[in-house]
């Protein structure tokens, strides 16, 4: 028996005959969809790598530390927002920045991770992480 290749091969495969062999045979109008079509699948296919990372669990984390409760990411995320209307909660915490940094580098990591702003935009946060407090750049 065989095993199949795993579920990142085959979108990723698919994204490179839409983009390499069907978008130069079409029109401009169907180009651009099989161009839509072929970003949708990268899409899937870098959140299903990054799932494999389990970076849920590393936001778990950082929600417990923030909110002081373990739940769900959608209940931790909900108490997170009603501590900071709350004004419990403010920009200059650290750990907030902290939080806020790594959860938006991972969201435009799966839909943007070519995006100059967002690579960076991660040079800034791994030297901001890497420095002593002392000296954390400005970000």
């Amino acid at each position: 028996m065989q095993d199949l290749p795993e579920n990142t091969a085959l979108l990723a495969s698919v994204e490179a005959f839409l983009k390499d062999e069907v978008m130069p045979q079409m029109d401009a109008a169907g180009g651009f969809r099989a161009r839509v079509s072929a970003n949708v699948l990268g899409m899937v296919r870098r959140y299903l790598e990054q799932a494999g990372r389990d970076g849920a669990h590393e936001e778990r984390e950082l929600l417990t530390q923030l909110t002081g409760k373990k739940g769900t990411i959608a209940g931790q995320t909900a108490e997170l927002c009603r501590l900071i209307a709350a004004g419990n909660l403010t920009p200059d915490d650290p750990r907030l920045r902290d939080y806020l940094w790594l959860t938006t580098l991972a969201k435009v990591a799966v839909d943007q991770p070519k995006y100059s702003g967002y690579q960076r935009a991660r040079e800034q946060w791994t030297a901001f992480r890497d420095a002593p407090p002392a000296q954390h750049p400005h970000l």
